[in-house]
């Protein structure tokens, strides 16, 4: 599942409507700060634009007015112009905080994170507790994979602020992604407690109860979760996986099926059912679902070895020998595929190529089996003599 990503909301500007007195360094070009502002009230970016070119035409040292005329750049969605504005105000006056905060939050938009956290981190220099740069920073360095500096970042707002959901949300699926499932299921599960009609929290929290080995939880967040909402995507793939590993084939066969009612392309959900049906005995229904899986993803290899499976059950060796050639082409280090064709070509009657393929698939099991004793061997630690 993909990092959520906060709302961004854009810094307050350096002038606003309605300000008693301006700096030295803006006096004399009140009406054109004026007549931008009320431009602005009116979400007349163009005018406000005009208006503050001619204010900074008039007091280029005005720092306050290059802020304002940056976040009139990114109203009319012109990046480059916006931090050109706003590093001129950082110039200016580098104890500015919408400044800098303006710009981080340009450089954020435009996915250009290195410089996002250098301006950011400067807004915290001044101000420590500045919740919109620490959420940003996060966001950014989830974006760099920086997973584990992220959770520092967030684990700090949590502190301040332990009722903060969207930082619960995204601290939960940093965890995730790092594979600390622990963590992240005791932040999830704070969200949920916060906000527990959201279907979305308890799906995410699911994956991290299941991930940590507490699958009876994690069964009961994902049917939650399909029953606060129906149509989320990937909720009943995921309750049709928990209900497989605790043996309720039926039941899994069942939301595979609804998820692909939702996501008719969602291979994953094709092969579980096709596998699924497959373990039921139900042999033409997992021809079926495999073949929709493979029309979608045509070298999608576990579904070519799950078909071949099923035509060997069915007695139909050629169409098996057919579709576990194409899997060992796709890879033909795979033992498992190498056996299955062996077999496929014994019950076609093609003995010396079943032993060929059942050869092949035992010195893959082979190779397989001395590369682990090696590593563990080197792993072990040396005894002296």
């Amino acid at each position: 599942m993909a990092v959520v990503v906060f709302i961004v909301i854009a810094a307050g500007p350096a002038l606003v409507r309605g300000q008693m007195s301006l700096p030295k360094a803006c006096e004399g070009i009140e009406p054109q700060l004026t007549a931008a502002l009320q431009a602005e009230a009116k979400s007349d970016w163009n005018t406000a634009l005009m208006n503050y070119q001619e204010a900074l035409r008039l007091k280029p040292t005005c720092a306050e007015a290059s802020v304002n005329l940056g976040a009139v750049y990114n109203k009319l969605n012109q990046p480059e112009q916006a931090i050109a504005a706003l590093r001129t105000a950082v110039n200016q006056n580098p104890t500015l905080i919408t400044a800098r905060l303006n710009l981080g939050i340009t450089y954020f938009r435009i996915q250009r994170y290195t410089s996002a956290i250098e301006s950011l981190q400067n807004v915290l220099k001044v101000e420590p507790q500045n919740v919109q740069a620490q959420k940003l920073i996060a966001l950014s360095l989830i974006a760099l994979e920086r997973f584990e500096e992220a959770t520092v970042q967030l684990e700090q707002i949590i502190k301040v602020k332990p009722d903060d959901g969207p930082s619960l949300l995204t601290l939960g699926q940093a965890y995730l992604h790092m594979k600390e499932y622990k963590k992240a299921a005791s932040h999830l599960e704070h969200l949920v407690q916060l906000e527990p009609n959201t279907a979305k929290f308890h799906l995410i929290l699911g994956e991290a109860l299941e991930n940590s080995g507490d699958s009876e939880r994690a069964t009961s967040e994902f049917r939650l979760a399909t029953t606060l909402d129906s149509k989320l995507a990937e909720a009943h793939y995921a309750l049709g996986q928990a209900l497989l590993k605790q043996g309720s084939t039926k039941d899994a066969a069942q939301e595979f099926q609804r998820e692909l009612q939702l996501n008719p392309a969602m291979v994953l959900a094709g092969y579980q059912l096709g596998k699924t049906y497959l373990q039921l005995g139900q042999i033409d229904e997992s021809i079926t679902a495999l073949n929709n899986v493979l029309e979608v993803e045509p070298n999608f290899r576990p579904a070519l070895e799950s078909l071949g499976q099923a035509w060997l059950k069915k007695g139909v060796p050629q169409k098996a020998i057919d579709a576990l050639e194409r899997a060992v082409s796709l890879d033909p280090t795979w033992p498992d595929a190498q056996a299955l064709l062996g077999r496929a070509y014994f019950q076609a009657g093609r003995k010396e190529d079943a032993k060929r393929a059942f050869e092949t698939s035992q010195r893959l099991v082979n190779e397989e089996r001395k590369r682990l004793e090696e590593r563990v061997k080197s792993s072990s630690p040396q005894k002296n003599p």
